[in-house]
């Protein structure tokens, strides 16, 4: 069924009301959706996928006025906008890679088990390649 679940369109509770209103009412779809938390967290990655724009936008923003504390030569101010772009960057990859992160999520069948997959592990780096948790496989 399933060629390559990367090309599919996600992030949107219509597409699994599509999916499935042969089978359920779409008004039970939309329901069950809605009560069970889904719409909630498609909202939040979609608002993570924004906040992570926000800050690659301060981070270029911080970098100029940088440039502008150092040719004035204010350093406690060049130091101290170096470190909110050191944080700012840290946190955008950290977000970035969790908004990478795989598709092929299994849950076990346990509902009070996330499974290993929904731990973040301990060896998560401050500063993630937005493909890191492909390559932990």
């Amino acid at each position: 069924m399933v060629e390559d679940i990367n090309n599919y369109r996600q992030n949107h509770p219509e597409l699994i009301v599509a999916d499935l209103a042969q089978y359920v009412p779409e008004d039970k779809i939309r329901f069950v959706l809605k009560y069970r938390g889904v719409n909630k967290w498609l909202r939040v990655r979609r608002l993570l996928i924004q906040l992570k724009h926000r800050w690659k936008q301060d981070i270029k923003d911080l970098q100029e006025e940088k440039q502008i504390a150092r040719l004035m030569g204010d350093e406690k101010r060049f130091y101290k906008i170096q470190g909110m772009v050191e944080m700012l960057t840290d946190c955008r990859q950290q977000v970035r890679a969790l908004c990478h992160s795989p598709r092929e999520i299994d849950f076990p069948l346990d509902k009070h088990d996330f499974g290993i997959d929904c731990l973040l592990s301990s060896e998560f780096p401050t500063r993630p390649h937005k493909r890191w948790f492909r390559s932990i496989k």
